[in-house]
Formats: C-alpha cells, structure tokens, sequence
C-alpha cells in the first residue's frame, strides 16, 4: 500500500530524520538507504519494520546529523602517517626527486582518517529508534487514509459486478430456450434433407448440449464469492491476501460464463464484469 511517513528525534548531541515511502506490493519488502557509517543499524532497523509492517515495498532514508564534536572524534593514524612519510622521503631520495611530501597528500593517503566508527553510542541509537517509531505511525496513519477511499472504489467495483451478474440472471433462461429453438429448427431442416430422425436420440443429445451451456452453477459461485468478499471487506481486521484470493476465483467463474455463453447479450455483460475485476485485482495489491 502506498504511503509516507517521517520521524523525528533530537537531544543536544544530535538530530535523526527518517522517512519511510512506501508501494504496492505483495509482501513486504524493505529498501534500506542509509549512510555508510549507519549499516550497523541496519538489522536493528529491520526488525522493527516488520512487527510494524506487513505488506508494501518501503524504502527508508536515515540522515543523522552531528551536532557536538565531542560525538565525533578524528581519529588520524599517527603511527601510520609517520611511516608513510619515511618510506615517501626515501623513495624520493632515490629517485633524485626534490618534491617534498606535504600534510595535505598524506591525509589523502589510505588509512590515515578512517571514515568509519564502529562503536555504537546508545544515545544516537535511541534517537534512531524514536524516530523510526514515529515514521512508522505516521506512515500507518496515510496507508488508513488511503484505506477508507479504496474500500469506497472496491465496494463500488464489487457493486458494478453484482449489477451484471443480475442481468446476467435474467438472460440465461431466455438464451437456453434460444438455444433450444435454433438447434430444433438446424435438425428440422436436416429432416427434409436426410428424412427422419430417432426423436428420443434427439432429446438426449439436446438435453446433453443444453447442459454443456448451462451457467447456472457459475452464476452461482459467483454470487457466492460476491458476497464472501463483501464479508471480508466489512471485517475489522485486514484480509488483503484473501481478498486476492478471493478475487482470482472470482475470475475463473467470470471466464467460465463467458466461455458457454455463446450470446452477445451476456458476452457483453462478462466483458464488463472482466474490466471491474481487474480494477479489483489492481486495488487489492493496496490492502495488508
């Protein structure tokens, strides 16, 4: 589900801002964009997010920013540096070289600063903590806005479906007996070409055709997961994975009316069943 929430946290030491974007997804997953120096956070952070969360691809951006030199120390390799420096001045010697080596090149040199701290402070760790929690409420809080007006878009697209499906019922007696009476008056015209026909072969055969075209049983289950998934919309707890299942199945009995439809009338109606279901598929996506 979409969404987007930021979280805050400060003390005289230092101010941590984290955002949380989230998107459609079947599971979650989680995208963690954070400062090099921050990667030992990054299994801390995770678990968090998925007691928090359920479903959603969320990417998360983690900015901390120092505010006493006293949290950050520089830590520069004398020992290192000095040898550097020896080993340079020899080499240039040799080399007949009279360039000397300045401070600048040798802080440029590998190791000499390292660029990261290993060590945690609990204090910034708490701060990182109180502002995830707070992204996180704030990004369930826009995911439950844009809840209420997908529950309106899903029951008007269930709704849509229930409207055709109705139509759907009215047409199928009509269409059998159409049915009926175009393959009766087909063999009434074969009679006069080839004579008569064995009348009780003609009912079987009839009655076995008939039945390879009734729709009954799939308006049926339709109906029924119509009003399933009305059930689980109207449930309190989130069921988006059953309402996608819900959802396929619901397709499945769609395909199946408009395969032995054989009439335009309810072709029609299955065409735009097909194009809500879809609508619903795509939305569903959105629910935890």
């Amino acid at each position: 589900m979409t969404g987007y929430g930021a979280g805050f946290a400060s003390s005289p030491n230092y101010k941590v801002t984290i955002e949380l974007k989230s998107l459609n997804s079947k599971y979650l997953e989680l995208v963690l964009k954070l400062p090099r120096v921050y990667i030992k956070y990054e299994h801390q952070i995770r678990n968090i997010l998925t007691k928090g969360l359920k479903r959603g691809k969320v990417v998360v951006l983690l900015n901390v920013e120092v505010l006493s030199a006293d949290k950050r120390t520089l830590m520069i390799n004398r020992p290192l540096a000095k040898k550097y420096l020896e080993e340079l001045t020899e080499l240039g010697q040799w080399l007949n070289l009279d360039d000397k080596v300045n401070l600048p090149f040798l802080l440029q040199l590998p190791e000499i600063i390292p660029t990261e701290i290993e060590q945690e402070d609990p204090e910034e760790w708490d701060l990182v903590k109180e502002a995830l929690s707070k992204a996180v409420v704030k990004l369930q809080e826009t995911r439950a806005e844009e809840g209420k007006a997908l529950e309106q878009d899903l029951s008007l697209r269930r709704a849509n479906i229930q409207a055709e499906l109705i139509e759907i019922k009215k047409l199928a007696p009509i269409r059998l007996d159409n049915v009926r009476s175009r393959v009766e008056q087909s063999l009434e015209d074969i009679r006069h070409k080839i004579g008569d026909l064995d009348q009780n072969r003609f009912e079987q055969e009839l009655v076995f055709y008939l039945e390879k075209l009734d729709i009954n049983e799939e308006v049926v289950r339709l109906q029924q997961h119509l009003d399933f998934f009305q059930e689980m919309q109207n449930q309190p707890k989130s069921n988006g994975k059953k309402l996608q299942f819900i959802a396929q199945e619901m397709g499945r009995e769609i395909n199946t009316i408009g395969s032995k439809a054989n009439d335009a009338s309810i072709q029609r109606r299955v065409v735009a069943m097909k194009d809500e279901l879809e609508k619903i598929k795509e939305q569903v996506l959105n629910i935890v």
